[in-house]
């Protein structure tokens, strides 16, 4: 493991040559158990002390019922951004504003 990912950051290396930092979350959920509709119950482990539903298609092929996972949660601060700037331009409209 590469030292930046031991400290919860990704290090990319961009086609020009610059290197570029973005924090990164890990947790391990274990599943709990599948439910009618395509949901997969998550606990958090190793506590299982709150769970969360997703959809099961998001698993891996073959997982099943205590099986347990690494989840890597990453910000992605620029589509946060592009987000941000649409929905201010959205609300501009709505509201008749000029931006």
């Amino acid at each position: 493991m590469l030292k930046a990912e031991a400290e919860g950051r990704s290090v990319l290396k961009a086609a020009y040559g610059s290197v570029l930092t973005a924090r990164i979350t890990y947790m391990r959920v274990q599943i709990d158990r599948f439910e009618d509709g395509g949901w997969a119950v998550l606990l958090l482990y190793p506590d299982g002390q709150r769970s969360f539903d997703a959809p099961r298609e998001l698993l891996p092929e073959g997982a099943s019922s205590g099986d347990v996972f690494k989840v890597r949660l990453e910000h992605d601060r620029a589509e946060t951004e592009r987000l941000a700037r649409e929905n201010r331009r959205l609300m501009d409209e709505l509201l008749g504003e000029e931006g």
